[in-house]
């Protein structure tokens, strides 16, 4: 498993997620990207839990979204023997997990200063997903290996098309359609079939 953290984490956030991992013992998967998250958390049986993390994304959002998981998987294990259904998914259970998990990572030999600054603000009340913050999704787009520059001139994100009109993603073509809260709901055109995809996600017009 350190391998696998390696490959995927910043050197100084490796040893920290290793522990996390053993202590709260879950199954954990780096797995092909998907169009409507990042990662998850899931219950498989009452005493065991998989978090999964999508491969593409970069050091430091692949660490982010690890330490959101395991918040999940922090929650389960406080709250599970009281069998609180009532528990929102992204209340403040979560979010105090969240920000307790994350705290011994705010620094610069983990996050460049670029991202850790609005990392820090996002942290002070995190949302559901880090699209929630604009300015955290710019820095942490800066970081990837391959440049939004080296994209086709005709890219945007999703929330920036025009309603009703065609778009391709995933080289699938949809419809956008309406924007709710962090996603927009589209249609694919060959199925009909509609998806919640993330606002912030780029795609490309069609002309």
């Amino acid at each position: 498993m350190i391998t696998l953290f390696s490959t995927y984490l910043p050197v100084a956030a490796v040893a920290y997620c290793q522990e996390l991992w053993q202590h709260y013992q879950f199954t954990f998967k780096v797995v092909k990207p998907r169009r409507t998250r990042l990662g998850d958390f899931r219950v498989l049986t009452y005493t065991q839990t998989q978090i999964t993390v999508n491969a593409n994304l970069n050091a430091y959002a692949f660490l982010i979204t690890y330490i959101h998981e395991v918040a999940h998987a922090d929650v389960y294990r406080q709250y599970k023997s009281l069998r609180k259904r009532s528990l929102k998914p992204h209340g403040k259970a979560w979010q105090l997990a969240f920000q307790r998990l994350m705290q011994p990572l705010l620094n610069e030999s983990v996050f460049p200063a670029p991202i850790l600054q609005p990392l820090q603000q996002y942290l002070i009340k995190p949302a559901a997903t880090t699209f929630a913050s604009p300015a955290l999704v710019l820095a942490l787009r800066d970081a990837d290996d391959k440049p939004v520059s080296n994209l086709a001139t005709n890219s945007v994100q999703l929330r920036d098309v025009p309603e009703g009109k065609q778009f391709q993603f995933a080289k699938k073509t949809y419809q956008r359609g309406t924007l709710r809260r962090t996603r927009v709901v589209c249609k694919e055109v060959s199925s009909g079939k509609s998806y919640a995809i993330l606002a912030h996600v780029l795609v490309e017009i069609n002309e």
